[in-house]
């Protein structure tokens, strides 16, 4: 056999190695390279050399540029030697049909479904190939980084929020965890954008104790209640000076003290502004050993109330105490692929529905809030509008507050 003729099938050979190595390399999740780190030095070899990807990818491409052009050099020159000058074009067909056949498409396709085997064990290779070739692929990467610098753009975190979930829809969709699960998921991520005015219960609706009033008297309202911890006032309603648990009223009216006042023994509560995120809010509790907390608004009044529960039902759902509990959920699909919502339901819930990014961020923390601020004035029952996020129409109101709307999303 001509020795041109065996370096063309050693050319084509390192060519599809290349290929191969490349595509096992940039198909390579975060998690996966992470895995490999922990399994031996060819793992950690592999880790090592995608921590440099502009080195890693202009490696490659000048090793499989020069061994192709060496691998068409001498096919030319054993054609021109065995068959002459005539045969040359085609043995420019054959070499192209070969090297995109036996050297591109196919150790491709098996790397892609081999990557992280491909990847280790042609990484010593591929170490081999970045000392070898260290010399051009600084030429390569200098020029490179010339051009790309007109085009350069602020880079984005490796793994962002969006892609995680992505990754967990894509997840879903396979079946390697059920939709549930997502769900909590992509509940805890939400809780970073999600203000603690989104997810309080309103000050109209905060069930208060008056400080001078007595723990018989006390027990007598919460009988048909379920609070487990309860605001205490001074002399107004919006005045929260202190927080009472149900366990320490009951051991007063146990112990034969019924008379004893509820400041004797209420405590401070905490006190946090109506703009902390719910993410945050849930350090603080964990910190300060805290469950509940009385939300400030900015000009320093009563906003509300929040409690730990309040955070959990945000992430795994409407929590009852009873099975005969009035339903609380906030959001329900119908039949006809619209959905009930409720007035509290948290603005990022409804951005998630609508799939669609606002032109204008929007001055809201719920969707009662973006109901009335679309319409600039405060809704009735029976009002319709359409938006950019989509059809809604106000079903129900209480007391000038938006209760419950019917969302229909936009045409994808």
């Amino acid at each position: 056999m001509s020795p041109a003729l065996i370096g063309v099938i050693v050319c084509l050979l390192f060519s599809a190695l290349f290929s191969g190595v490349e595509t096992a390399f940039t198909s390579l999740t975060v998690f996966q390279l992470e895995g490999m780190k922990k399994r031996g030095w060819a793992g950690a070899l592999v880790a090592r050399l995608a921590r440099k990807p502009e080195t890693l990818i202009a490696t490659i491409l000048v090793g499989n540029n020069t061994v192709n052009i060496l691998a068409s050099v001498l096919a030319t020159e054993w054609v021109l030697q065995a068959f002459g000058s005539g045969a040359l074009a085609a043995m420019t067909g054959i070499l192209t049909f070969v090297m995109l056949v036996f050297s591109e498409v196919t150790p491709k396709r098996i790397a892609i479904n081999h990557n992280e085997a491909i990847a280790s064990l042609l990484s010593p290779f591929i170490f081999v190939a970045t000392i070898v070739f260290k010399p051009a692929v600084l030429v390569v990467n200098g020029l490179s980084s010339l051009v790309t610098r007109f085009f350069s753009r602020p880079q984005k975190a490796a793994l962002s929020m969006d892609t995680v979930i992505q990754m967990l829809s894509m997840a879903e969709h396979l079946g390697i965890i059920d939709y549930s699960r997502t769900l909590m998921v992509r509940n805890i991520f939400r809780l970073n954008v999600t203000t603690v005015q989104a997810i309080m219960t309103h000050r109209k609706d905060v069930f208060s104790l008056d400080k001078d009033m007595s723990c018989a008297e006390a027990c007598r309202l919460l009988m048909p209640r379920e609070h487990s911890r309860i605001p205490v006032f001074t002399g107004s309603t919006e005045n929260i000076t202190g927080v009472v648990t149900l366990h320490a009223i009951v051991n007063e009216v146990l112990n034969q003290r019924g008379q004893t006042r509820l400041a004797a023994i209420s405590r401070e509560p905490l006190f946090i502004t109506h703009g902390k995120l719910a993410g945050q809010l849930f350090t603080i509790f964990k910190e300060r050993k805290e469950t509940f907390a009385v939300v400030i608004d900015e000009y320093g009044g009563l906003a509300g109330i929040v409690s730990v529960r309040d955070l959990i039902e945000e992430i795994v759902g409407i929590i009852y105490e009873t099975r005969h509990e009035k339903s609380r959920e906030r959001v329900g699909q119908q039949p006809d692929g619209s959905w009930l919502l409720a007035g509290e339901t948290p603005l990022s819930l409804l951005l998630e529905l609508s799939a669609v990014e606002p032109v204008e961020s929007p001055p809201a923390q719920t969707v009662a809030g973006y109901v009335s601020w679309v319409l600039d004035r405060l809704p009735v029952q029976g009002d319709r509008l359409e938006t950019e996020l989509g059809e809604f129409q106000v079903i129900a109101m209480r007391a000038n507050r938006v209760e419950q709307v019917n969302y229909r999303p936009p045409q994808a």
